[in-house]
């Protein structure tokens, strides 16, 4: 199996959108954790909360694009190809991406004055419960499971998301 087949085996294909959803629940957990964390000690400004979005993402793309790249090397004992290398960064690009939303929730709320850091940074934990529950839908959907599969993936995902932002509630107190 190529390093590209093996990437391909976690994607999910609904239409023309292909997710790979691993990323997609990986770095979205993660980011509402740092959030939640964030939360706790405080967001002063627009500037702040943007940093919190972006900073875990930089770190698990550059952690998991160094990760692949030396898995590859262990596996070949040699260096990657440039169209290997760029693959890989491709993948790793993904956490990146998980960073849009959110940095257009921080960007309005400055902008409009709607609401302040926090809360533009407390919606974005919830657009992350959201966001894990369309993927557990779309995943159970996909595992050929019809409505009670990805109702079972929604729930699942959904408790995921849930017990991170109970750490919120567990921080606060």
């Amino acid at each position: 199996m190529t390093d590209t087949e093996a990437v391909d085996t976690h994607l999910v294909r609904w239409g023309p959108l292909r997710l790979d959803v691993e990323p997609g629940v990986y770095g979205t957990v993660v980011l509402m954790t740092v959030l939640v964390v964030a939360l706790d000690d405080g967001i002063e400004d627009f500037a702040e909360a943007a940093q919190v979005i972006l900073g875990p993402l930089l770190a698990t793309f550059a952690a998991h694009l160094f990760a692949s790249v030396l898995a590859r090397v262990a596996r070949q004992s040699a260096p990657p190809t440039r169209a290997e290398l760029r693959h890989l960064t491709g993948h790793a690009a993904q956490y990146l991406v998980l960073a849009v939303v959110p940095l257009l929730v921080v960007v309005v709320g400055a902008v409009s004055g709607l609401y302040d850091p926090e809360d533009a940074v407390d919606l974005v934990c919830w657009l992350g419960l959201a966001y894990l529950v369309v993927l557990g839908g779309v995943g159970g959907w996909r595992a050929r499971r019809g409505l009670p599969g990805a109702l079972v993936g929604a729930v699942a995902a959904g408790l995921l998301g849930f017990f991170v932002l109970v750490l919120r509630v567990v921080l606060e107190h």
